[in-house]
């Protein structure tokens, strides 16, 4: 899911320079490989979800009548989820895993099937229960998304072999929402050298206080919009002073471009920032998603950020930005169809 509104970003492109103004950190599609000698892997952990979208100009409120731009209509769903994810940290060239849940039905077989047609691994998909996760997405134009979820009945209270077995290949994992105790059991199991990226969501059912202190001790990236800083900010104290030193925080400000910094206890160390330029959208759904995607594809094959110069993160970032910018623009700005489903890839040689 993405952010809400109808401008959407790209990174600025400096004077005489290409897009973005700086390469990948490493040519996507390389070879890269762990010093054990297995390729670096990257798994990404998430619900699962079919999605219908729509937009409003004006969410009203509660007891009251707000006016959609287009309708909820059409037969098939939009391939939601941590599927945007997914597609984007695979064009980096990046081997990938789903670890993620589905009911025995029709729209999991659908899910599940549009994660292997996008080059996705899907050994850590588990199938249970009657029906699979869907969500009804309203995006306003004003600021914002309201997101319906429908987690269904598809969730056990522990992960499966084949979840812990694609969990344990794997170099880098992406947490985003998941049920609390999945979450709290793979952050129980994980080794301390694995690359633990957190792709923020504002979901107080699927994070405790507790759990959000653990996952901001733990991750070497945290990324999160503007909006979710007061869900990070613990005790008064800034999210920057609540992760390990070396951490690497990246923030989107929409129109405003995205900034980054390392943690450190005074606040934020090596700060920098990525200027953008607008691309009107009317459909945003899985822009933030490719944001994260691409982030996390790039950062596992990088080698510890914090080793990295300014210009290499500032290239990271923009990287991310563009191909989320990519997927907007690959949009009719008439608007898609009811359902936006996945349709699109950023180009590899745009990151």
């Amino acid at each position: 899911m993405g952010a809400a509104g109808d401008d959407q970003l790209e990174q600025a492109a400096p004077r005489g320079g290409e897009p973005g103004g700086h390469r990948a950190l490493h040519r996507p599609g390389a070879d890269l490989r762990r010093g054990d000698g297995q390729p670096v892997t990257l798994a990404i952990v998430g619900y699962a979800s079919l999605d219908y979208s729509t937009s409003t100009a004006d969410f009203r409120g509660i007891d009251a009548t707000s006016i959609l731009r287009r309708g909820i209509v059409g037969v098939t769903p939009g391939i939601g989820g941590i599927a945007h994810i997914a597609r984007a940290a695979i064009a980096t060239g990046e081997p990938v895993e789903a670890v993620s849940w589905v009911g025995p039905d029709s729209l999991g077989s659908t899910w599940s099937e549009a994660l292997v047609s996008s080059g996705c691994g899907t050994a850590g998909i588990a199938t249970s229960g009657s029906r699979s996760p869907s969500a009804t997405l309203i995006e306003v134009a004003t600021g914002g998304t309201i997101c319906l979820f429908d987690p269904a009945d598809c969730h056990p209270e522990h992960l499966t072999d084949q979840q812990r077995a694609a969990l344990a290949r794997s170099s880098c994992i992406v947490l985003t929402v998941s049920p609390r105790p999945l979450t709290v059991e793979i952050l129980d199991m994980i080794a301390d050298e694995v690359t633990l990226v957190w792709a923020v969501k504002h979901d107080d059912d699927a994070y405790s206080t507790h759990t959000v202190r653990r996952l901001l001790a733990r991750a070497d990236v945290v990324s999160f919009s503007s909006g979710e800083r007061g869900y990070l900010s613990l005790d008064g104290r800034r999210p920057e002073t609540l992760v390990r030193p070396g951490t690497l925080v990246v923030e989107t400000h929409g129109a405003r471009g995205v900034s980054w910094s390392f943690g450190s206890p005074d606040g934020g160390a090596r700060l920098g920032s990525v200027p953008v330029d607008a691309v009107s959208a009317v459909d945003t759904t899985g822009a933030g998603d490719t944001f994260i995607g691409t982030l996390a594809g790039l950062t596992a094959q990088s080698g510890p950020l914090s080793d990295r110069t300014d210009e290499e993160i500032a290239a990271l970032v923009g990287s991310a930005s563009r191909a989320a910018a990519d997927l907007l623009r690959s949009r009719s700005l008439s608007g898609p169809s009811a359902a936006a489903p996945l349709t699109h890839t950023p180009s590899k040689e745009n990151i």
